[in-house]
């Protein structure tokens, strides 16, 4: 879906200022549940894996003017490494992913727990839901999905956020995420794991015009410039669990 026109540079537009560009309501970014996992590893001072788990395809490496070689745009797990580092420097924060393109939840629950087992991480970061979506996957089934995963998660020692399907206005008509996106939300509630609704949030800056998902004039770094989005507000989201678990909310 998006993540493919994201990575191509295609379709999209955006405006350069920065603080505009990374607003989005609270209501759609505060953690509402504690990560207590992660804020025990980040006290110890220990090396702190986060794992970011997604079904969306590889990104491909552009050209860019003046570049020797292709380079690869940095995606949102690599926003939230530099921007944990900084604020936990003795935490030892990092993040990697483990990518299985176009896989449905269900699909994903068959290799997770050894990528938990491997990874050993104080969070899981959980992207779901698109391919779903495009399958028309009962929803059911899917959010049963979601919750196993979840229990993974938990058991493997690992907090958990979900993440719902990117926007784009090019694809909302042929596929209707929203009730996807109700099953995941209620999945990540009924765990109680807190909820990041890219979905919802990625619809916002299209509706005040913050990003222009339609336009046939790309900006060159609009990729970079949604995924740093998109990873500052996940970090504001993880942030806000830590200091729940750190100041003993429930």
């Amino acid at each position: 879906m998006l993540g493919t026109a994201l990575a191509s540079g295609g379709g999209i537009a955006a405006h350069a200022e920065t603080a505009k560009v990374c607003a989005a309501p609270s209501a759609l970014t505060r953690a509402g549940f504690p990560l207590p996992r992660l804020a025990r590893s980040l006290e110890k001072k220990t090396p702190t894996t986060i794992l970011v788990v997604n079904s969306a395809t590889n990104v491909k490496k552009i050209a860019k003017p003046g570049a020797e070689k292709d380079a690869t745009p940095r995606s949102f797990p690599s926003y939230i490494e530099e921007t944990l580092r900084a604020r936990y420097p003795d935490g030892g924060v990092v993040v990697t992913t483990h990518n299985q393109p176009r896989a449905t939840a269900e699909s994903i629950l068959a290799d997770l727990p050894a990528a938990l087992a491997q990874t050993k991480p104080a969070l899981m970061i959980w992207q779901t839901g698109t391919y779903d979506t495009i399958l028309g996957a009962d929803t059911s089934a899917f959010s049963d999905a979601v919750n196993t995963g979840i229990g993974y998660a938990h058991q493997a020692g690992a907090d958990v956020i979900v993440v719902s399907p990117q926007y784009s206005p090019r694809t909302a008509f042929a596929f209707d995420v929203a009730p996807y996106n109700i099953a995941l939300r209620w999945a990540a509630r009924s765990s109680g794991v807190p909820f990041f609704d890219r979905y919802s949030v990625m619809r916002f800056w299209e509706n005040e015009g913050i990003f222009d998902f339609d336009s046939a004039r790309p900006s060159p770094s609009l990729f970079e410039d949604v995924h740093r989005c998109i990873g500052r507000l996940l970090v504001g989201m993880i942030v806000d669990g830590v200091e729940m678990r750190t100041l003993g909310s429930r």
